[in-house]
């Protein structure tokens, strides 16, 4: 003996199962199809953008990083709207539609109870639309600095050096600095002795910035020779100058160094002077509560 809601059951399994079926199918489908297929759109787009030099501001890099951060944003909204489609033609079909209406008196109630949280949203709309950085990117923004791993609608995710994850939420972003953003410009400052020819060490650094730049290892990674390009500044231990060029972004920090250890092997082989404070050679542990270092860098004798 079988019951009025068992008979509904089986006629609505009879006239819609099949559509049922077909319908899960087909949302499964477009859920595993949405990210590479998105993928290939946006890096396609991108690229042809850069190639065509119809924005100075894009390169293939910068493409890559734009690319990585809309798709991540746009898969998942296309497979919450899969989601969304699919649960609404179920409850279509099982006769549920008042169930939506109380659903959407409840987003309102948390729309007005939220603002902040609507602030977030919105700020994450803007973000994405026009885009001042993007995964990858090095930032400084609400007062955490580090690589952009995530950039969503409701918040920006931060990992810095020590591999700290921060998560900022997008509302409380006012002022964001891109670190690396198309380029980045290496700056090295280097102290020599007054007295100094600075003709010559005009001439050593240009050798060295010249010889970086033809090196096969750092040619593709350095976007202009490495120059001294002013005396900043003269102070108790000599006269400051600095050096100074454009690399790409992902060398901001390993080309400075590679820069600084050149010239002081320069400077050491072209007998320029790099002074010292008080007998500690600069850059050493000497000072107050380190150890004494005589002349030639050799430990000084205490009882001297």
């Amino acid at each position: 003996m079988t019951t009025p809601e068992f008979d509904e059951l089986t006629g609505f399994l009879q006239s819609h199962g099949i559509g049922v079926v077909v319908l899960l199918v087909l949302a499964f489908v477009a859920f595993r199809l949405v990210r590479p297929i998105v993928h290939r759109a946006f890096i396609g787009i991108l690229k042809r953008r850069a190639a065509s030099g119809a924005d100075q501001q894009f390169d293939v890099e910068e493409a890559d990083k734009r690319a990585a951060t809309l798709e991540d944003l746009v898969s998942t909204l296309l497979r919450l709207t899969i989601l969304l489609v699919t649960a609404l033609v179920l409850l279509t079909w099982f006769n549920l539609l008042p169930v939506i209406a109380g659903l959407g008196v409840l987003a309102a109630a948390i729309t007005l109870a939220g603002q902040s949280i609507v602030l977030d949203y919105l700020m994450g709309f803007l973000i994405l639309l026009e885009g001042p950085y993007s995964k990858g990117d090095w930032i400084q923004v609400g007062g955490v600095e580090g690589e952009v791993e995530e950039v969503g609608l409701r918040r920006t995710t931060l990992r810095d050096t020590t591999g700290t994850v921060h998560s900022v939420s997008n509302g409380m972003i006012r002022l964001s600095s891109n670190l690396t953003r198309v380029f980045a410009r290496m700056q090295v400052d280097m102290t020599v002795a007054f007295g100094t020819d600075l003709d010559q060490v005009t001439r050593v650094v240009d050798e060295v910035g010249a010889a970086m730049f033809a090196d096969p290892e750092w040619s593709d990674r350095l976007l202009e020779t490495p120059q001294l390009t002013r005396v900043p500044a003269l102070g108790d231990l000599g006269i400051t100058v600095r050096v100074a060029g454009k690399v790409r972004p992902s060398d901001r920090w390993t080309a400075p160094s590679e820069l600084r250890k050149r010239l002081v092997a320069a400077f050491q082989a072209n007998g320029i002077e790099i002074p010292v404070r008080a007998g500690f050679p600069v850059g050493t542990a000497g000072g107050p509560g380190g150890a004494p270092v005589g002349p030639g860098g050799t430990p000084a004798d205490p009882t001297s």
